[in-house]
């Protein structure tokens, strides 16, 4: 641990002696921690400084903190799916049901996404987006040390792979990287601060309303928000069975959000 926190303390351009003196701790305190396990305040009060988690200075996880897991393991997950031509199918499949729906996301995107799909290669970035665009619900291991595999949740099918975690490039995709931008939402959709976005929709009697969903902060690893209330009616009678598939997805795609609570 005092390793990783010295090369934390080398990248940030920092001392150990500085580090323990901006936490408040007693000389040498840092070097006690490779004979005796430090308080969990303590450990916090490192993590926070660094901006890692806990999990990543115990040596428990080899990202340094969510942010980073989700990055490199989607794009990992990603480049590894379109190796297989089975899998790359049921991508491609997925990113079409979202390109011609409606429902999720900005015209912007859906032509970004489109221009993608007629490509041969790929940007960390363009995989990201890809992941972000096409997986409704990212299943990870419960711990990185275990050789556990990771599912992405496509439209009624699953894509699982194993990785390892450990070795894989660590990345960290900062939002205006992204170019996936959800429809009439904020335009960062991938920001940290709570927010809200609006889904399109009908009313019994054809009717357009506004059902407004309203998120709490992304969750960094799974990139999927946190619906809080959702305002929604499309019971009725005067539908096509094209509408009413349409609907279907909406309604799934709203309890893929409920599980990531």
């Amino acid at each position: 641990m005092l390793e990783k926190i010295q090369s934390l303390c080398k990248t940030h351009k920092i001392t150990l002696t500085q580090l323990e003196r901006e936490l408040g701790f007693g000389r040498g305190a840092l070097y006690k921690w490779t004979k005796s396990f430090p308080t969990a305040d303590n450990l916090q009060k490192v993590a926070d400084f660094f901006k890692v988690s806990t999990d990543y200075l115990l040596g428990i996880s080899p990202f340094t903190n969510a942010k980073e897991a989700g990055c490199s393991i989607r794009v990992a997950g990603m480049k590894a799916a379109l190796d297989s031509p089975q899998n790359k199918k049921l991508i491609w499949d997925a990113a079409r049901i979202n390109i011609d729906s409606g429902f999720w996301f900005k015209d912007s995107t859906r032509k970004y996404i489109e221009s993608l799909l007629k490509k041969e290669a790929f940007t960390d970035v363009e995989y990201y987006d890809l992941s972000l665009f096409v997986v409704w619900e990212l299943i990870l291991p419960p711990d990185f040390r275990e050789n556990a595999p990771v599912v992405f949740v496509l439209w009624g099918q699953s894509i699982t792979f194993y990785l390892d975690y450990w070795s894989i490039p660590k990345l960290t995709i900062e939002d205006k990287e992204s170019k996936i931008f959800y429809k009439e939402g904020p335009d960062d959709v991938n920001g940290e601060v709570s927010t809200e976005y609006i889904l399109s929709g009908f009313t019994d009697d054809g009717e357009q309303y506004s059902a407004a969903e309203s998120v709490k902060e992304q969750d960094a690893l799974t990139g999927s928000y946190e619906p809080e209330t959702i305002a929604a009616h499309h019971d009725g009678e005067e539908w096509t069975d094209e509408e009413l598939a349409e609907i279907e997805r909406f309604k799934e795609f709203v309890r893929s959000k409920k599980r990531d609570k």
